[in-house]
């Protein structure tokens, strides 16, 4: 009886958790809009002494995004080594978008004031090409060069199988 029972009740409790066999699809869209940004012309470098970063990518990435949404500065690199204390980061901008004193304010704001600035030396950027070269994601630029090589004309054929086999049988 007991054994009934409890067949009884799993078998209650088994049809009444089955669902109505309808299946709901739920579809998300994810869409991620870039603001494309005027090309920046740099008239102006910029060599900041920072300390704070722990590493060259993080870090140096989080500075570099910053700055580069202000959508006047052109260039971050760093001359970053590993545990020392103060890094140099060198930012080429356009002198008539932002100042060398708003670019420190930015950096020291990044990260909940996480870098702290140095030494901050400016100069104007003179004779240097600013021909559009094509840069990789971390911004390095790309060098092409067209090579003219000539190369000789060959042809081949494909030996006729049946006349070797029928000189073979001759």
């Amino acid at each position: 009886m007991k054994n009934a029972l409890f067949i009884g009740i799993a078998t209650v409790f088994m049809l009444g958790s089955c669902s109505s066999g309808e299946k709901k699809i739920i579809s998300v869209e994810k869409k991620v809009a870039y603001k494309k940004l005027d090309p920046v012309h740099a008239d102006r470098k910029l060599a900041v002494e920072v300390s704070g970063m722990s590493c060259e990518h993080a870090c140096g990435g989080s500075i570099r995004m910053a700055l580069k949404e202000t959508g006047a500065v052109d260039r971050v690199s760093y001359d970053f080594e590993s545990g020392r204390k103060t890094n140099t980061a060198y930012i080429t901008f356009d002198k008539s978008k932002i100042s060398a004193d708003k670019i420190v304010s930015i950096i020291e704001t990044i990260n909940e004031k996480q870098f702290t600035t140095g030494k901050v030396s400016s100069t104007d950027i003179e004779g240097e090409s600013k021909s559009e070269s094509p840069v990789t994601s971390d911004n390095q630029e790309v060098k092409t060069s067209k090579i003219h090589v000539e190369v000789p004309e060959t042809s081949w054929e494909i030996p006729n199988v049946f006349k070797f086999f029928a000189r073979l049988i001759d």
